[in-house]
């Protein structure tokens, strides 16, 4: 067993000891605790399913921060990245260098694999400078009042939060709170392989 899959493993563990309210728990603890940073931050749990578990199927859709129609619907088949963020959110930029890292290895590998982030709370102009200021390369969309979060059934109530959908456009992985270049890139190529073993 590589360290990769044993780490994932771990985490698998993690998820299923903390039990479903763990999060739930944590979130409306920050909730309670009115401390006006603003948003509600993930504690770092990474939920990770075997394909025969993946029974949530995400459909995204909206426009893009250069104004253009986005659908996951015109991805399926290919490995969907999905990254919640703001500008105004601190993990976020402690994470955007990460993703972007993972999301150039995988372009310049030519593997099927694609990402898309869903920005919250800021303006076009503002969600468009963050994206320059960190060379994010991939696009993301507009926020329109919470609407094209919503679509994400729930699951990304933390800022940041990070999706993997599978080919078939189920949720396969989750990772709520800042990821680690090195989880993420563990977690697609996993996705990748069940994909390619199907």
């Amino acid at each position: 067993m590589t360290r990769r899959h044993l780490l994932a493993l771990l985490a698998a563990v993690a998820v299923v000891l903390a039990g479903c309210g763990g999060e739930g728990s944590t979130i409306n603890d920050q909730m309670r605790q009115g401390d006006q940073k603003g948003y509600v931050a993930g504690d770092g749990t990474i939920q990770v399913l075997a394909p025969e578990e993946r029974e949530t199927v995400i459909t995204l859709e909206g426009t893009t921060l250069e104004d253009e129609a986005w659908s996951s619907q015109d991805h399926l088949g290919e490995v969907v990245v999905v990254n919640v963020w703001g500008s105004w959110c601190g993990p976020c930029v402690e994470e955007a260098p990460d993703l972007e890292e993972v999301a150039t290895e995988f372009a310049e590998a030519g593997e099927p694999v694609q990402f898309i982030g869903v920005n919250s709370r800021d303006s076009v102009p503002s969600a468009l400078a963050f994206q320059q200021k960190y060379d994010v390369s991939y696009p993301s969309l507009q926020d329109d009042g919470g609407r094209t979060r919503a679509q994400l059934q729930g699951l990304a109530v933390a800022t940041p939060t990070t999706m993997v959908l599978d080919g078939q456009g189920r949720l396969a992985a989750r990772v709520s709170g800042p990821v680690e270049a090195s989880t993420l890139r563990g977690l697609v190529e996993d996705v990748l392989k069940s994909e390619s073993a199907r």
